[in-house]
């Protein structure tokens, strides 16, 4: 901060010499004129005096004996004088400053962290429709409002956090990596609901929390039996039924089911060889209008556009809306190769080993898998199943007047 009022009074750096220059600095400090990094010469000093302080030199000059003489100029005065003689740049400057002080009350570069099922242009779209995009002012943007949107309109979305740093508008979100398998708002608007099979299976177990269970361990079961249901009989004292209440069944099914596996691999695929040649074309932008300032004809067959883009900013905070850069041309060549029948076999085995760490992730036990690899034309096929275990179950709906799943009156008629 001291250099910074040194830089606006003006400051000089001085040469000091002859009779007594040890008695001239004791005069200048008993007249309260500061000297600073005073460094001893051959035979002078050198020292930095400010500007007013220079001009209270003359009677201590005198008195000591001693002459001073100026090395050089620092601080706006002397930058001030110069800028007479220049008068577009002494009028260009203010009008700068004016300007970035104009640009940066606006939004210029807007920045995601943390989204990865929700990409970039999804929220770039929402943030559009909330009035949001390049260009707006900072002081429309109602922060808090945005945040509570965000988590109201994507279920995924747990955490948001937004800010304004210079130009730059900053949204960082955290998902759910577990998405609720139905909408809790839709079930609580239901009279009650049944637990029914995804897939045809053998019950391993069943643990019920809530409802009646209808099946047992080692009952096989078809996609859509009902495993529990939520409408609970209340029985009368003669033995029968005399009414029922309804609940949303909740327990724990373990299935055993038959996961069928198919992937195919081509043997004749194409890749590209790049030859190493290069086009580049000079391209800028300002807001959303681009503009590409071509070097020539490309000439290439066959090729890959990849933009190098650079947004202009200023001491790292301010961004405005300009982007410059190039857009360079690859040039490659279409080659036809095949691949070798245990390299096909290969990759078949890494999709079928992909798919089984994705099972797994969502809790699904590999007991077999029995599969095979057979050559149909120019394509590797792999078919065959998996046995697995896993949980199952999905709610649905039961109305009032349909209190007992079909299976169980079926059951109960056959008796």
């Amino acid at each position: 901060m001291r250099e910074f009022f040194r830089y606006l009074q003006g400051y000089l750096k001085i040469k000091v010499w002859g009779y007594s220059p040890e008695r001239f600095m004791n005069l200048c400090s008993n007249h309260h004129i500061l000297l600073w990094d005073i460094a001893r010469q051959e035979d002078c000093y050198t020292m930095y005096i400010s500007l007013s302080g220079f001009y209270k030199l003359r009677p201590i000059v005198r008195k000591t004996g001693t002459r001073a003489a100026v090395l050089e100029r620092y601080g706006l005065p002397f930058f001030i004088r110069k800028m007479r003689k220049r008068k577009i740049f002494a009028l260009g400057l203010p009008c700068c400053l004016a300007f970035l002080i104009a640009m940066s009350q606006f939004v210029w570069a807007i920045d995601f962290e943390g989204n990865v099922s929700i990409t970039d242009d999804v929220l770039m779209d929402f943030l559009a429709e909330k009035g949001i995009d390049y260009g707006v002012a900072k002081n429309k943007i109602d922060i808090e409002a945005l945040e509570a949107s965000l988590r109201e309109n994507f279920d995924i979305v747990t955490w948001t956090s937004a800010r304004i740093e210079g130009t730059r508008f900053i949204v960082k979100i955290k998902e759910n990596d577990l998405a609720p398998d139905e909408a809790p708002d839709e079930k609580e608007n239901w009279p009650g609901s049944n637990l029914i099979a995804t897939q045809d299976g053998i019950v391993v177990s069943i643990l019920t929390r809530q409802g009646v269970p209808l099946v047992a361990e080692g009952t096989p079961v078809q996609k859509g039996d009902v495993l529990v249901s939520g409408a609970v009989p209340v029985m009368a004292d003669d033995g029968t039924v005399r009414e029922y209440q309804f609940c949303h069944a909740d327990a724990d099914v373990s299935l055993v089911y038959e996961i069928p596996v198919h992937e195919e691999q081509p043997l004749m695929y194409e890749y590209k060889n790049y030859t190493n040649r290069e086009k580049k074309d000079v391209f800028f932008s300002l807001g959303h209008k681009r503009y590409v300032l071509k070097l020539g004809d490309c000439g290439f067959l066959k090729y890959d556009t990849v933009l190098d883009t650079r947004q202009l900013c200023i001491l790292n905070q301010i961004y405005l809306p300009f982007y410059y850069g190039f857009e360079v041309h690859r040039e490659y060549l279409p080659v036809e190769a095949v691949y070798q029948e245990n390299k096909a076999e290969a990759l078949l085995n890494e999709k079928l080993s992909k798919n089984i760490v994705s099972l797994e992730e969502k809790g699904v036990q590999i007991i077999e898998k029995d599969v095979k690899i057979e050559t149909a034309g120019n394509t590797l096929v792999m078919d065959g199943y998996m046995t697995v275990q896993g949980n199952d179950g999905k709610a649905q709906r039961i109305e009032a007047e349909q209190p007992v799943a079909e299976n169980e009156t079926e059951s109960g008629s056959s008796q």
